[in-house]
């Protein structure tokens, strides 16, 4: 770098003569600085080997006098003689510190045994307490309860320390009490007592249990009771304590739309899909339930005729076989009409062909043609049984219908006098 710029600015003195005193004056001066650059870096380098090998010299000097250490008599006995009273230090340590590993392990084994045998009095311990305590509750509980006070009794029953009476055991024993003073049977107070000593956000537990209070309430007429243990989601929801709350409904007009509401919500949350929506139809709620089943993703094709059994609707029908939100519909009028054929919801299922014929422009031919989930022999089983129950001009209409599709042969046959035709298509 340093030749290139002296060479450069020769050759700019050499281009530029009428500057050239001054220009060489300049280069002595760059000439001298370079040269006092390298002398200055030389003796920087020699600086750095003088320090390197001061650096070096006390470790140099430790190994020689280590050497020299070596190679002398009364510096090897002073070694020896340290390393002596080492040996000495551990082997006194190793007799009153160290143990032989097999005692180590006989100890391990003594303080697991020793521990186990402390956790099972422990537990043994807490039984007896327990058992005492217990033992004290259902004495108090009996005290109370052979006094005739029932609802003292109850709440103490509910409070009971680990549960110790809020079980079947003690709901049977009130339930066999027939007289009694008060409102309430007894058998009531101690299930409401049992619901209030639920803590917030808590549920009763056990199904059996809270299906038999429900049951003690409809019985003696407090559905107001039973409104406010399922809404305040007090107890332990099942199938069978919608049934229970349906059954009711059935029995009690007076309280049938509240019996439906509520066990609407206790299907619901069981998952139980196909009764939830059917309380809603028995509620007059066709549209809602439809919305409802739609929604549900795990509702299927028998849990629709499930529902339309228990709640025979030609509404429910017709939305079951149209279009929802653009999405196709869940059932075919085939499939519904097929199903229901030779049941006690057969003429419902003619009411809709009846409904769909007369609405005219094709409307009957297109529904059987379009029809995805109905065969042709299933159609032509439909309009055999029309024939039978008096609907002729509705059979009449289906059967011509199919006749004319290509591929399509009609066999005559003796039995009931009735045309019946086998349907191919090509």
């Amino acid at each position: 770098m340093y030749v290139f710029l002296q060479n450069l600015i020769s050759k700019v003195i050499d281009y530029a003569t009428a500057y050239e005193p001054i220009l060489t004056a300049i280069k002595k001066e760059y000439d001298e600085f370079i040269a006092a650059v390298k002398t200055n870096d030389r003796k920087a380098k020699l600086a750095r080997g003088k320090l390197k090998a001061l650096v070096t010299q006390p470790t140099s000097l430790m190994y020689c006098l280590k050497f020299e250490e070596s190679l002398n008599p009364e510096a090897l006995d002073e070694h020896l003689k340290f390393f002596k009273q080492k040996r000495a230090d551990l082997l006194s340590k190793k007799k009153s510190q160290y143990v032989p590993a097999q005692v180590k392990r006989e100890l391990v084994i003594k303080m697991k045994s020793t521990l186990n045998q402390r956790d099972e009095l422990g537990l043994e311990n807490n039984k007896l307490q327990l058992r005492w305590c217990c033992g004290f509750v259902i004495h108090r509980f009996s005290d109370l309860f052979e006094a005739g006070e029932y609802e003292a009794a109850a709440y103490h029953a509910a409070k009971s320390p680990h549960g110790v009476l809020r079980n079947m055991e003690t709901m049977e024993r009130f339930k066999s009490v027939t007289m009694y003073e008060g409102e309430l049977p007894p058998a009531l107070l101690f299930f409401q007592a049992l619901t209030i000593s639920v803590q917030p956000g808590k549920r009763l537990p056990g199904e059996v249990l809270s299906l038999e209070g429900v049951r003690c309430a409809l019985q003696h007429g407090y559905i107001q009771l039973v409104t406010f243990w399922v809404t305040q989601h007090r107890l332990t929801y099942s199938e069978e304590l919608g049934d229970v709350i349906c059954s009711h409904g059935a029995e009690d007009p007076r309280v049938a739309d509240t019996c439906l509401a509520l066990a609407h919500i206790v299907y619901t949350a069981c998952g139980v899909l196909r009764k939830a929506a059917l309380s809603m139809c028995r509620r007059g709620l066709i549209s809602g339930a439809f919305e409802f089943i739609y929604k549900s993703r795990d509702f299927t094709v028998e849990d629709c005729m499930f529902v339309l059994r228990g709640c025979p609707s030609l509404d429910l029908m017709q939305d079951f076989t149209q279009l929802y939100e653009g999405k196709p519909a869940l059932l075919s009028v085939g499939f519904i009409c097929h199903s229901l054929l030779k049941s006690d919801l057969e003429d419902l299922a003619f009411q809709l062909l009846e409904k769909i014929y007369a609405g005219g422009q094709g409307a009957l031919e297109k529904t059987i043609l379009n029809d995805v989930m109905c065969s042709a022999e299933s159609w032509s089983e439909i309009a055999t049984r029309c024939e039978q129950r008096g609907w002729h001009q509705l059979a009449q209409k289906i059967i011509s219908i199919l006749l004319s599709q290509p591929g399509a042969v009609c066999l005559s046959q003796e039995q009931d006098s009735v045309e019946l035709m086998e349907h191919v298509f090509m």
